[in-house]
């Protein structure tokens, strides 16, 4: 111990003794300390202030003692204690007792310290610290610059307590900067179990949070692999993560994602790229494929998404995918697949102005074993429902131009087509209202659509001769016999414009009724009816279906004349003094005035219901009925139960006639607990089997998570496990890769 030093400590044991024994020890102030009267003493030496309940100055061995809720400060730099001595000549400090040093957003704690604010060296002894997310220990430290810490027999950890779950030692270690760590001689522990060893581990403190996500398992289709994702931050806006992954049957697969968002300015998005060599790269029921040549070894997915919000009025999307293949995101990406089959390429401005909106969108396909309609561009301007000024009607249009480009795959025999069009289509309404509850709205609409090319389907007759040749009785005999095939062609008719007229009338009353009065401003029961009916009549337009090239349903619109009725209903109560619906079912039918060959004047029953009983249960349903053949055509439904502590559960079940016939469930139980349980199933009726079924299990340490999961689908399985640190929740491995 330097001489130094023991009179730094001297300094703080004599005012210690005096403050206890109760007397009252007066020293000189020199004329640099700033002294106030009232109860807490503040002292200036130099750039270094210092404040305490007793404050004392010993001339002798210049120095300043103070005790008792002890800081002082300079600049970033704060020292708390119960006692601090500090040499207003050398800048030299001891604390004792409750020792808090603070440097930027470092924090050292410990019982003894000694310090020296101009030169920032310091001996700290046992090191105790937490620089965010570490819990750092040393069994000692000294601070050698001001922009360095020096560590022996190092214990760092995301854990709080004395017996972590997962830890790191080291037998050395070096702050530097207060941004980075370095160790050397690294083990990595899981409990008491030794799982890896370093000889050199760097790690960035403060900033945005690193780590190394490890997901191993075993699939039937892939084998045992092992994904990994190491996920870091390359500026405040800007994260990344680099991937490895690795599958017994296909190989080696690696990645490279970033993500950026700025929600400040409007703007995020990501890019995404990987890379297998498949060692398997189709299955023995893809050989059509294989022989196309659509599938080989070399494996990859681009892809980019962004969007920027510049303004209220005014956003930017953009979307890009570029594939190897068609399977690659079913084999590799399987999540993805399931949502998006067939993944868009597009670039999309709009602008929203007080009466207008307007936007700009390009479409084009990338890959070109996928089909499409190309939009290069499409430029659109849509006025919703607004008064005409000095009128009482209403205005709504939609226009759009674009150059229209339908595109088939490479492997098939169709042929692609295109034209430029421009389609124009305003509607006038006259909303009024009789009797003082009905509600009568006359429409008037007319649709306008030049095409720069139209088609004309034309029967062609070829003369097909055959000759045969018989053998009879040692007679050969030829005979020669003549056909004719029809054959139709599709040509080019050159431009047309087609026109189109729309009436309309629509009618719709509400009736309210109070089933059961409210109390204390909330509950209660209300049912409200709002019959409504809507006619609608489309003369054959100039230009038919059958004559224009079909890329939307625009190109689609023919004639109509039909009217459709149907009633509304609702049953509404009252919570924390907002009216809620209970149930809210609309239900209609169509009865056609004049039919196509093959239909029938009345068309289907369409329903769609809404309920939610009480807060925590939602569940919607919505569907078809065909009363002509007394079938149900199809059903889509949805359930949701969610509570707070508990979890929450879903229901879903999708049925189309003679096509599908789903039932889908899934439970998330005490997701916020120490152990908690997910789980999926997807059942199909028609079949009898169990298509899909996931189960993952869930425990949570005080700084460790741990899980296991079973995925099914089909012959296909999956099992996987994971461990990662609570104190990098965030984890970008998805097991579709």
């Amino acid at each position: 111990m330097s001489p130094n030093r023991n009179g730094l400590i001297g300094g703080c044991r004599l005012l210690v003794a005096v403050a206890v024994a109760g007397g009252a020890l007066s020293f000189p102030l020199p004329l640099w300390a700033g002294w106030t009267n009232q109860t807490r003493k503040t002292a200036a030496v130099g750039e270094v202030e210092i404040r305490a309940d007793r404050l004392e100055y010993e001339a002798e061995r210049d120095l300043l003692v103070g005790i008792g809720n002890v800081v002082v400060r300079r600049g970033n730099e704060e020292l708390r204690a119960d006692c601090i001595s500090v040499n207003t000549r050398t800048r030299d400090a001891y604390a004792t007792g409750n020792v808090v040093f603070r440097r930027g957003r470092s924090i050292w704690r410990g019982e003894e310290l000694s310090y020296n604010f101009r030169t920032g060296v310091g001996d700290f002894g046992a090191f105790n610290a937490y620089v965010e997310p570490y819990y750092i220990r040393a069994a000692d430290s000294q601070r050698v610059s001001p922009e360095e810490y020096l560590l022996k027999d190092v214990v760092i950890t995301t854990c709080e307590s004395e017996r972590p779950d997962f830890f790191v030692r080291a037998s050395s270690a070096r702050i530097i900067g207060e941004e980075r760590l370095r160790a050397r001689n690294v083990v990595v522990f899981l409990g008491p179990i030794p799982i890896l060893y370093l000889p050199v581990w760097s790690q960035k403190l403060h900033r945005e949070k690193t780590n190394l996500d490890v997901v191993p398992g075993y699939s039937s289709k892939m084998g045992y692999f092992l994904l990994t994702a190491y996920n870091y931050r390359l500026s405040p806006a800007v994260r990344a993560a680099t991937r490895l992954d690795y599958r017994s049957r296909r190989g080696v697969g690696v990645g490279q994602d970033f993500r950026w968002e700025n929600a400040a300015e409007g703007w995020s998005g990501r890019f995404q790229a990987y890379y297998t060599s498949d060692d398997q790269p189709y299955e023995d029921d893809e050989q059509d494929e294989k022989e196309l040549g659509l599938v080989d070894s070399d494996r990859y997915r681009i892809k980019l998404e962004h969007r920027h919000q510049f303004s209220s009025r005014d956003y930017l999307i953009v979307q890009g995918h570029y594939l190897s293949d068609p399977d690659v995101l079913e084999d590799f990406f399987n999540d993805e697949f399931r949502h998006t089959r067939q993944p868009e390429n597009r670039v999309a401005i709009r602008h929203r102005g007080d009466y207008f909106t307007a936007g700009l969108q390009l479409n084009a396909r990338l890959n070109d074993f996928y089909e499409n309609v190309d939009r290069l561009p499409e430029l659109t301007l849509d006025f919703p429902q607004q008064v005409i000024p000095g009128t009482p009607l209403y205005l709504r249009a939609e226009n759009s131009a674009a150059y229209l480009r339908k595109v088939y795959p490479e492997y098939t025999d169709r042929s692609d087509y295109d034209a430029f069009r421009a389609d124009f289509h305003p509607v006038i309404s006259y909303p009024t209202r009789h009797f003082g509850f009905l509600n009568v709205i006359p429409e008037i609409g007319g649709r306008l659509t030049w095409y720069s090319a139209s088609r004309e389907e034309r029967s062609v007759t070829n003369v097909v001769t055959m000759v045969t040749t018989n053998v009879e009785g040692g007679v050969t005999s030829v005979v020669e016999s003549v056909t004719n095939e029809v054959d139709t062609v599709v040509e080019d008719a050159g431009a047309v414009t087609r026109t189109m007229i729309e009436l309309g009338l629509e009618t719709s009353f509400k009736a309210f009724r109070e089933l059961i009065p409210p109390t204390g401003g909330d509950g209660g029961l209300r049912h409200v009816a709002e019959p409504y009916g809507r006619y609608t009549y489309v003369p054959e337009p100039s230009v038919t279906e059958d004559e224009l090239y079909q890329f939307d349903r625009v190109d689609g619109l023919g004639k109509a004349h039909h009217v459709r009725v149907g009633m509304r209903n609702k049953l509404q109560t009252k919570r924390a003094g907002r009216i809620e619906d209970l149930i809210d079912a609309d239900v209609s039918v169509l009865y056609r005035i004049e039919t196509e060959k093959g239909q029938d004047s009345l068309g289907p029953l369409d329903f769609a219901v809404e309920l939610s009983p009480v807060k925590w249960f939602f569940c919607d349903f919505d569907g078809r009925y065909d009363l002509n053949d007394s079938e149900l055509d199809r059903l889509n439904l949805s359930a949701t139960m969610k509570q707070a502590w508990v979890g929450n559960a879903g229901v879903e079940y999708v049925y189309r006639r003679d096509r599908r016939n789903l039932l889908g469930a899934s439970v998330n139980l005490f997701p916020q607990a120490a152990w908690s349980l997910s789980t999926y199933w997807r059942y199909e009726f028609d079949d009898q089997r169990l298509e899909e079924q996931s189960y993952y299990i869930q425990h949570k340490t005080e700084c460790l998570g741990l899980g296991i999961g079973y995925e099914g689908r089909g012959d296909e399985w999956t099992l996987w496990a994971r461990i990662w640190l609570l104190a990098f929740p965030e984890t970008v491995i998805e097991l579709g890769r």
